[in-house]
């Protein structure tokens, strides 16, 4: 199965994404898909749906942001960027207009994410002898959920036809 159709809680991945936006009145939805695109559209064809789905088909993968320049002039506000693989349980009105009131090209969203290192971490001295133990310590770490919001006005510089992924996005 796709991402996007395993079982989580008795739901598809994809049925959790759509549940959480429908929340928050968000009704239109444009799926890019590629790798075993047909069940995925085949998942949805005979359903009762109370929102709108349309899909942009990669014909090779595009990477996350470079499908979207297929959008380029359909999308005249900011939208969300979600990766189908991901379940982000967060306020989206608050999201939305986070990233309208700073006027901000693109929002991404992040979350702590904790590590523990289950044994004594050894740390050395200048001469290479043991200069302490730290006993199972944490590290905390930021790190990026899979969801963004975009103002149209990206979509421009995004490549066409070529690879090209959130992470390029955000570094251009």
């Amino acid at each position: 199965l796709p991402k996007p159709l395993l079982p989580v809680n008795g739901k598809t991945v994809i049925d959790h994404i759509i549940d959480n936006f429908l929340r928050y009145k968000i009704k239109d939805f444009v799926l890019s898909v590629n790798y075993k695109s047909q069940i995925l559209k085949a998942f949805f064809i005979e359903r009762k749906k109370k929102y709108k789905i349309k899909f942009i088909e990669e014909h090779k993968p595009l990477g996350t942001a470079g499908s979207l320049r297929l959008l380029k002039n359909k999308i005249k506000t900011s939208f969300f960027v979600t990766n189908c693989d991901v379940i982000v349980d967060t306020d989206y009105s608050d999201l939305l207009e986070f990233h309208r009131e700073n006027g901000h090209l693109l929002t991404l969203v992040a979350s702590t994410k904790d590590y523990v290192i289950p044994y004594g971490a050894c740390h050395l001295n200048k001469d290479g002898h043991l200069d302490h133990i730290d006993e199972k310590p944490k590290y905390e770490f930021l790190v990026n959920a899979g969801l963004y919001v975009l103002s149209p006005s990206l979509l421009e510089i995004i490549p066409h036809k070529k690879r090209y992924d959130i992470t390029d996005l955000i570094a251009h």
